[in-house]
């Protein structure tokens, strides 16, 4: 089968393509012939070097978010059977329940070989049905950015009618919140340099647009559209902790998700307590999350937002398109 494989980080000349055995679906395993795979920013800040990479898995297979149909069956398993159409969990042993390290250990395309490549096989309790409604290129985008806001704001937040929430940037998390937020009927404040972007989160449902660009007190301008309050929830994922929690309303939390930028300057925490606000982790999610994502957005006709599809045999462009920033939702990779 052909596969990509990262040889070395810091370069994404170090991305190659190169034929490799086709893996077998072991006890309780299926086999399944990837169709699209999406990209996530931490894929392109792994490539760049960003974190690092045990030595001892490299070379290795990147990408966590995969789509495909199910191949072949290992014994003992009994939710699939060829044929099937799935997605694949960003967590291969985080099946159900709480948040635990040994859940975790394995993340697909961080501390264990991903999904780009023709052929893949995972533990039945990692993968996901999905309906005929979603195209692979639009399963293959729920993974991590879809269930890292579902996790957020209806595992945790458990979101209500006009709570307010505030998005950073129009990439994949943010556009997934965007429409979980709007579907349990919340209140939506997003920001992007460009204003052709925050139209076409308007469209979306937005409610407050603002252009951190020409509102560079961006966190002041939150106050103002909430009556002063501040926004109930926050997905931070653009490394402006200190700003958020200004932003933040008293009794609030700050869902701690990424970094794409540098920090502009460190937080202050001492008010925190007294504000009763809080700062949550989220790292993705559990195959049941996943699945939970996919049948809202199946019940309720939603379609995960794609910004651009590549061939297989263009993936380091796929990268260095997520790099620039340009897109809007989800970057996709067509595999076969």
């Amino acid at each position: 089968m052909k596969a990509y494989k990262l040889h070395e980080p810091k370069s994404l000349a170090n991305f190659k393509l190169g034929d490799f055995d086709e893996p077998t679906a072991r006890d309780y395993e299926v086999k399944i012939q990837v169709k699209a795979v999406s990209l996530n920013y931490r894929d392109w800040a792994l490539a760049n070097g960003w974190f690092g990479y045990p030595g001892e898995v490299l070379p290795m297979i990147p990408f966590s978010d995969a789509a495909g149909v199910v191949t072949a069956v290992g014994a003992g398993v009994t939710k699939f059977q060829p044929g099937d159409r799935v997605a694949v969990n960003f967590f291969p042993d985080w099946a159900d329940g709480d948040f635990t390290a040994a859940k975790v250990h394995r993340s697909l395309g961080g501390s264990t070989d991903g999904v780009l490549a023709e052929y893949v096989a995972f533990p039945e309790s990692a993968v996901v049905k999905v309906p005929d409604a979603f195209s692979f290129e639009e399963a293959a985008a729920f993974p991590c950015a879809g269930v890292t806001a579902w996790h957020a704001l209806v595992e945790q937040a458990q979101l209500r009618p006009g709570d307010t929430v505030l998005l950073q940037g129009t990439g994949g998390v943010s556009i997934f919140g965007l429409q979980i937020a709007k579907l349990f009927g919340a209140q939506v404040v997003i920001t992007s340099s460009s204003d052709e972007k925050l139209a076409q989160a308007k469209a979306l449902g937005a409610d407050h647009l603002i252009n951190y660009k020409t509102t560079p007190n961006w966190e002041d301008k939150v106050r103002e559209l909430t009556q002063g309050e501040g926004a109930l929830y926050i997905l931070e994922v653009a490394g402006q902790l200190a700003r958020s929690l200004r932003a933040l309303k008293a009794g609030g939390t700050v869902f701690q998700i990424g970094q794409v930028s540098p920090s502009d300057e460190a937080p202050n925490l001492r008010m925190v307590p007294l504000l009763t606000q809080r700062l949550q982790g989220i790292y993705v999610g559990s195959t049941q999350m996943l699945a939970d994502l996919i049948k809202a957005f199946d019940t309720n006709q939603l379609k995960p937002v794609i910004s651009e599809v590549f061939d297989f045999a263009k993936v380091p462009d796929a990268l260095a398109h997520m790099g620039s920033g340009a897109h809007f939702g989800k970057i996709v990779v067509r595999v076969s």
